[in-house]
C-alpha cells in the first residue's frame, strides 16, 4: 500500500537524496534535476537500498529517437518512466513494444499538462477549450497507443473517472501551495477522486522532519495511524 505513495527526490546528489531514504518508502521519483548530475547511477544506489526508481524524464522526441533512449533506460528496469503524451501515437506504440521485449514489468506513463500550467497557458498551447480539453486530448491519445497511465494534476481525475489508464498524481499538499503548481490537492482529496498513486516532492523534502511529514502524509491518505 505504502508504494502509491512516491517520493519525489527533487535534489541534487545522491547523498542529498539519502536523507530521505526511509525503511516505509518504496517508490522514489528521480527526475532530471538528480538524472543530470548522477545519471544511471541512481539504480545502483536505489538497487542497494532495496527502492524501485520511477524515471521520470518525460521523453518527447520522434519515435526513433525515444526508441533508442528507452532501450537504454529499459536495460535497468524501472518500476516507471515517462514519455510526453504529446509526441504522438506512433512514439508511445514504439515505446510500449520495446518495453514488452526488453523490461516487461515498467510502467509507460504519459504526461498530459504539467501542473504548473494556468488554464490560460494552455490556451495559448493551442487546447481551445483549456485544461480539460487538453487533458481529455492527452489522455485518448495515451489510452489509444497502449500506454499503461496518465500523469495529471489533482484537478483533472473527476475527467479520467472512465478511463482504465492508472492515475499517478503530483501537486500534492497538505496545506495551500506557496510555489508553482496550481493544480493541486491534498492526499484524501487525491485518492477519493480516483488516484492510483501520488507524488510528494516540496511536502517532505523541506520539512523539519521528513519522515515525520511522510507518515503524516500516509494518515491523511487514509494508509495510517498516526500519532506519534
Amino acid at each position: 500500500m505504502y508504494r502509491r505513495v512516491i517520493i519525489a527526490l527533487d535534489v541534487d546528489s545522491l547523498e542529498d537524496a539519502e536523507r530521505f531514504i526511509f525503511p516505509e518508502a518504496l517508490v522514489y521519483k528521480v527526475g532530471w534535476r538528480l538524472f543530470a548530475n548522477e545519471g544511471f547511477r541512481v539504480f545502483d544506489f536505489m538497487d542497494k537500498r532495496g527502492k524501485k526508481i520511477f524515471l521520470d524524464l518525460k521523453l518527447g522526441d520522434i519515435p526513433s529517437t525515444v526508441e533508442a533512449a528507452l532501450r537504454k533506460i529499459f536495460s535497468f528496469k524501472p518500476y516507471m518512466t515517462t514519455i510526453h503524451a504529446i509526441s504522438g501515437m506512433e512514439t508511445i506504440r514504439r515505446a510500449k513494444n520495446l518495453r514488452d521485449e526488453l523490461s516487461k514489468d515498467t510502467i509507460i506513463l504519459g504526461v498530459t499538462l504539467l501542473t504548473s500550467l494556468s488554464d490560460s497557458e494552455v490556451r495559448e498551447m493551442g487546447f481551445t477549450g483549456g485544461i480539460e480539453d487538453g487533458v481529455k486530448r492527452l489522455a485518448h491519445i495515451l489510452e489509444k497507443s497502449g500506454a499503461d497511465g496518465i500523469v495529471c494534476s489533482p484537478k483533472e481525475l473527476l475527467l479520467l473517472e472512465e478511463s482504465k489508464l492508472l492515475k499517478v498524481v503530483p501537486g500534492i499538499r497538505l496545506t495551500a501551495p506557496k510555489d508553482d503548481q496550481k493544480r493541486v490537492a491534498t492526499p484524501y482529496e487525491a485518492f477519493q477522486s480516483g488516484a492510483d498513486f501520488i507524488v510528494v516532492g516540496r511536502e517532505i523534502l523541506t520539512a523539519a522532519d521528513p519522515r515525520r511529514r511522510f507518515f503524516e502524509i500516509l494518515q491523511d491518505a487514509g494508509f495510517l495511524d498516526f500519532a506519534g
